[in-house]
């Protein structure tokens, strides 16, 4: 009777030390997991915080260009109504066309 209960104590033993085996792995897995989650947590939070920067200069550009856009209408605007009376149908001078021609032909490239 005494070998009997010393056999199922030892059984028992060796069922606990395959439970604690068995769990050790899945602590390694799990901690493995949790790693692998906080580096993703990291490169989460570094491309959301990248793409609010990057949403905000395009804001600001936006808003640039709409100022730039509402300041070419105005001058655009202020050339059309100028009051050039006996000048508006004078030829310009040839010299200057030249120059104009230049000036305008250097700012394209």
């Amino acid at each position: 009777m005494m070998r009997h209960v010393a056999v199922v104590a030892l059984l028992a033993c060796l069922g606990l030390c395959g439970a604690l085996w068995w769990q050790s792995g899945t602590v390694s897995d799990l901690e493995a997991e949790n790693g692998r989650l906080t580096r993703n947590e990291v490169s989460l939070n570094w491309a959301r915080a990248q793409a609010r920067e990057a949403a905000d200069v395009a804001a600001a550009r936006a808003g640039r260009a709409r100022q730039m856009s509402i300041e070419a209408n105005a001058t655009i605007e202020e050339i059309r109504n100028l009051q050039l009376g006996e000048c508006a149908n004078a030829q310009i001078d040839p010299d200057l066309a030249a120059i104009l021609g230049r000036l305008l032909r250097t700012g394209e490239d």
